[in-house]
Formats: structure tokens, sequence, C-alpha cells
């Protein structure tokens, strides 16, 4: 079976095949909470959660057995390999454990994509309202695109374009939409509380 994993730097690597995996296991470029999949496309889990993995985490003489056993693995048939070290790369973001984006963030997110392509079709209805409903709905695309790809984005990255987008969800109540307003009121009231999370998750 072949594995891909995605690294601090937020990139995948793979395809790997167990050897190889151990390998980077003992290496520590996989760590337990590094996401890995059996497709480039996911669907992705903890490594410690791969049964095929499973026993490496926690085992204090696996490291040495497995880089002792690997040594002899066909470099010829290497992938890319993901960055030296622990998986948390200097500047790049982790990939997050457990639920990522936190619930309030990525519905409120949702709800308000939702909420400014309603205003922008009911502003079409209006003699003038081309003018607001262009902009509502080119942000209303964007709303739901990045809730459709919160997961594979870097964390940080992703928090910083959400910060921006609630602050036009905020604006957006001159356009006549109250209910995107809240949700971005929503949204910045919960971004520190992502903010340590995602720090405590790099601290590991």
């Amino acid at each position: 079976m072949l594995y891909w994993i995605i690294a601090g730097n937020g990139q995948a690597y793979g395809p790997a095949d167990l050897a190889l995996m151990h390998r980077w296991v003992a290496e520590r470029r996989i760590v337990s909470t590094t996401q890995v999949a059996t497709s480039e496309h996911g669907p992705w889990r903890d490594a410690a959660l791969v049964a095929e993995l499973a026993r490496a985490f926690g085992n204090p003489d696996y490291e040495s057995t497995a880089a002792a056993t690997s040594t002899n693995h066909d470099a010829a048939h290497t992938p890319s390999t993901p960055p030296t070290g622990p998986t948390t790369a200097p500047g790049a973001s982790m990939p997050m454990s457990g639920e990522w984006p936190p619930t309030p963030i990525a519905i409120s997110q949702l709800v308000s994509g939702i909420f400014h392509l309603i205003t922008a079709a009911g502003w079409l209805l209006t003699c003038f309202g081309v003018i607001l409903s262009i902009p509502l709905t080119i942000l209303g695309v964007y709303e739901l695109i990045a809730y459709s790809r919160a997961r594979t984005t870097p964390p940080q990255q992703y928090l910083e374009s959400t910060k921006t987008k609630a602050i036009l969800d905020i604006c957006s109540v001159l356009a006549g939409n109250l209910g995107s307003m809240v949700c971005g009121i929503v949204i910045l009231t919960q971004l520190p509380a992502a903010r340590d999370r995602i720090d405590q998750n790099q601290q590991r």
C-alpha cells in the first residue's frame, strides 16, 4: 500500500511505501499528528491512527530499529522527501489535529457566503442593484470556496484571509446584509482562540 503525507510546510509528499514511511517516522519527518492518507486526495487522518504506523509512536526502541532496517531501502524509488527534522518547520504551520477549522468559524463562514448570494439576488430585482450585487456575489463565492478548502489551507493563512472576509462581512450591512454582519462578528470573536490553538499545536 502507498501513502501520502502533509508535511509541516503544508505540502503533500508521496507516494511512499510502508518501509519509507517507517524511515520517515524514525527520522521524525512524521510525528503522531502528521496527516496521512492512502490517496493524494485524502481522506486525511493522524499518523498515529494508521494501523500500520501506530506501533511506531510511544515505542522508545522503534526509532533505532526502524532506522537500521530502512538503510537498504531502494533510493531510486524515493519520492520527494519532506523537510528534515520534526514535522513543524520554522515559519510553517503544522497540519492541525482534530476538528479544523473550529465549528463556529466554519459554520459562520458558510452561512455568511449564502447570505451574500441571497442579498445579491435581491438587489438584482432593483433598478440599480447590479452595482451592489456584483461585489456581494464575488464575496459570497470567495467565502464558500474558502469554506470548502479550509481543511487543506495552512491554518495561519486560513485565519488571515478569514479575518479579512469577516471585516467585509460586517461592512456588508451597508448593503442591507444583516445576516453576514452577524456572522462576521462571530468569526472575529473566535479568531483569538483559533490562533491560540495553532500555537499550542506547533509547540507539541
